[in-house]
């Protein structure tokens, strides 16, 4: 499975994380939705490495986040 690399800073974990704020979506309802969509299994654990940088997410990840966001798929690359 191919994994994207997040380096000095955690662009793509921070707009996860500005995703769910501005959808009021607490972490534990995504990662549900994660699970339902298929998405390797993912832990509360696993998610908090994601949006903090330490873990890379799959790109299978990332097309699951842009559908339960319902948002393109470069929202997780905009420099904030």
């Amino acid at each position: 499975m191919e994994r994207l690399t997040q380096t000095r800073k955690p662009i793509i974990g921070s707009n996860i994380e500005r995703l769910c704020r501005e959808r009021n979506l607490r972490h534990i309802d995504v990662i549900a939705q994660l699970n339902v969509k298929g998405v390797d299994y993912v832990t509360t654990g696993i998610f908090s490495k994601v949006v903090h940088g330490y873990n890379n997410p799959s790109v299978e990840m990332l097309i699951a986040l842009s559908e339960i966001f319902k948002c393109d798929f470069n929202e997780f690359f905009k420099e904030t």
